[in-house]
């Protein structure tokens, strides 16, 4: 779906109103999972993932915010991502989504959703455009190279869910294929987790591995030569 360019100043006031009003939940949420990745490439260690998953409240009123930073060095260049995410709901629909892309081609992406539609302001070294698209309903986000983004699609339990690809400016399906429960390595140890395999349109395969929690352990991309795995095992 072709993104198009539209001229809104309320998208811009949509998105500040929604990242200052998840600071106060901030204080009060649980942690739902946090840890890192250590990201390889070619077989070569190349990088690393931190992040940071919360959750506030109960029910419809439940939030979560996932906030981590990625820094990878990839045959392409340096890769560094800051993503912020906040979602709300029994299905943690996404309703503002932040990245700070640096590195190479640095940009910093604000977002929301809402009635349908993608919000976004990008900024670039070439200025600052605002793009709306149209995405499905129960969408969530799921950015290129940001690992503890499967939690979310893990969560929904479902065959096909669509995403939102914010640096893509698009949506797309992801098919996901359970392949059952199978012993995995996390630091050196030995783990139970449930293997996914996660198409998103006719892109290449992602397999995922994830607990009982739907905590992801590793993430692997066999097309790209990309391997995110834990550090350590979950508690």
């Amino acid at each position: 779906m072709n993104p198009q360019k539209i001229l809104r100043p309320l998208a811009l006031a949509a998105c500040a109103i929604a990242f200052a009003s998840a600071a106060p939940l901030a204080a009060q949420a649980a942690a739902v999972d946090a840890g890192s990745f250590r990201i390889f490439v070619d077989g070569h260690a190349a990088g690393t993932e931190e992040f940071t998953i919360r959750r506030a409240g109960s029910g419809t009123a439940e939030e979560v915010t996932a906030s981590g930073r990625v820094d990878v060095q990839l045959p392409s260049g340096t890769l560094e991502l800051t993503p912020r995410l906040r979602a709300t709901g029994l299905s943690a629909d996404p309703v503002s989504y932040q990245v700070d892309v640096g590195g190479s081609s640095p940009q910093r992406i604000v977002g929301t959703v809402g009635s349908g539609r993608f919000s976004a302001k990008i900024v670039t070294g070439a200025g600052e455009q605002l793009r709306e698209y149209v995405v499905s309903s129960g969408a969530l986000v799921l950015d290129d190279g940001v690992a503890h983004h499967y939690y979310f699609l893990a969560q929904r339990g479902a065959a096909r869910v669509p995403v939102i690809i914010p640096r893509e400016s698009r949506q797309a399906l992801a098919t996901v294929t359970r392949r059952g429960e199978e012993s995995t390595e996390v630091a050196g140890t030995q783990v139970r987790a449930y293997h996914l395999v996660v198409q998103v349109g006719g892109g290449p395969e992602r397999h995922v591995w994830v607990d009982a929690l739907n905590r992801v352990l590793k993430v692997e991309i066999p097309e790209r030569s990309y391997v995110a795995v834990r550090t350590a095992v979950p508690r």
